[in-house]
């Protein structure tokens, strides 16, 4: 197991670095930017490039460039819409970024006595970088089809398909880790407070 504690200790800075306070206001603004930006950027945004007939996500699934560029045709007219929504996802990527990463340094502070149940957070923080990477990496792609819609590389599409499909897959394990992280610090932090409780009795 050794080994799995230098893999992740990269991430062990950005935890130390502030006190477990500070980190907690780190993901409440991470957390009222993450859902500020879904309710009032990609919900309304999303409905006005629907009325195309397409979604970005239609996009982000066509495997051909066929599809492609059917779909390219549609936004004409709400291409400004899917510019801003790509702009609204890296800013969505980036909260998502510090609202896990700090709410995993949270953890990882109140799990420091357990030698292996640290290991948690840290995993928790690196498949974070992993899967914002990809996320960004995603985003990417679909800027360059966009942009140059007469004549982009049709690797990208595969490109483009890979990077969501990874994403989606490391999502999968990103976001129960993020709750076993949270549930193991609760617990170890109640279990505390009841060992103090019965210490003074």
């Amino acid at each position: 197991m050794r080994w799995l504690d230098t893999l992740f200790r990269p991430v062990e800075p950005y935890t130390d670095a502030l006190s477990a306070k500070t980190h907690g206001v780190v993901a409440v603004v991470s957390f009222c930017t993450f859902v500020g930006v879904i309710a009032m950027g990609f919900v309304p945004v999303t409905r006005r490039i629907e009325m195309s007939g397409y979604s970005t996500a239609d996009l982000q699934a066509a495997t051909s460039r066929a599809e492609v560029d059917t779909i390219l045709q549609a936004f004409e007219p709400v291409m400004r819409s899917v510019m801003l929504l790509s702009v609204l996802d890296y800013i969505f990527i980036v909260a998502g970024f510090f609202l896990f990463f700090s709410v995993h340094s949270i953890s990882l502070k109140m799990l420091s006595v357990h030698d292996r149940l640290v290991l948690i957070p840290k995993i928790g923080m690196g498949l974070t970088v992993i899967s914002r990477l990809l996320d960004s990496l995603e985003n990417l792609w679909v800027i360059l089809i966009y942009t140059n819609p007469e004549d982009y590389a049709t690797i990208l599409i595969g490109l483009m398909n890979s990077s969501e499909s990874l994403k989606w897959m490391v999502v999968g394990v990103e976001y129960p880790m993020f709750g076993i992280a949270i549930a193991l610090a609760l617990l170890t932090r109640f279990t505390s407070l009841f060992d103090g409780r019965s210490e003074s009795s």
